[in-house]
């Protein structure tokens, strides 16, 4: 029986390309979505026309309320959905600096960014025992100079994070991080824009989702590799 790959954000960008590699690579999988239901059902037809021996689950869940992590794992599991692979992949993205009154935004990215990879994590454990999770984190986790400062200080726990489940939950777990660097602009903006911040990193470059997909099966096959960030980012994070 196939096991199944669970990518949260699954309906675009970096957390769709993943769970498309993820169905080429044999895997089951449960796409979760919040709000972008239509682009996650969409998703879900096109990999089952591709691969007819993949199954394809969707799970809606809005982060942004409490949720009971242990019972939707048990619930799946009741269901013979063995989940081998988590990728935290789901992200908030939101420019902030000190000047910013309030922490209604600094509480969204946290939860977002951070918490819901903490919670799921743990229930991950709990409920299967063993795998393998991957979480997203961001190529200026190792810079301390930020327009987006409650995002860069959630992402910043998501990488210690990632390191600590490593050492906790080895050896039936690996846990792993990538941190992308140019790879796809933001919202509102076209690939020139990144080509004008690549002027400044070391390679002189921007990347692809492929080399994000790279970094994703390097991480799987390499059984002796774990509590790691691997940055695809033309060498940003050096400078």
């Amino acid at each position: 029986m196939k096991n199944y790959a669970l990518v949260t954000g699954s309906a675009d960008r970096i957390g769709k390309a993943v769970a498309v590699h993820l169905a080429k690579q044999d895997y089951n999988l449960v796409l979760h979505y919040n709000s972008s239901k239509d682009k996650a059902q969409k998703l879900k037809d096109e990999i089952e026309s591709i691969y007819s021996d993949i199954k394809v689950e969707l799970l809606q869940i809005n982060f942004l309320k409490e949720n009971n992590f242990d019972q939707i794992f048990t619930d799946l599991k009741k269901k013979k959905i063995i989940i081998e692979i988590l990728v935290n992949c789901a992200s908030d993205f939101i420019p902030s600096n000190f000047k910013d009154e309030g922490s209604e935004l600094y509480d969204k990215e946290m939860t977002i960014n951070f918490k819901i990879p903490y919670l799921l994590t743990k229930a991950f454990a709990k409920v299967y025992g063993k795998g393998n999770i991957i979480n997203f984190v961001d190529t200026k986790v190792e810079k301390n100079k930020t327009v987006h400062l409650d995002y860069i200080l959630s992402k910043k726990l998501l990488k210690d994070f990632t390191k600590i489940s490593a050492v906790e939950l080895a050896p039936n777990i690996r846990v792993n991080g990538i941190g992308p660097g140019l790879i796809l602009p933001p919202p509102g903006k076209d690939e020139s824009y990144l080509w004008d911040l690549a002027k400044n990193i070391p390679l002189k470059t921007i990347g692809n989702l492929e080399e994000i997909l790279k970094a994703v099966q390097f991480i799987l096959d390499s059984q002796f590799f774990t509590g790691q960030i691997l940055y695809i980012d033309g060498g940003e994070h050096l400078v």
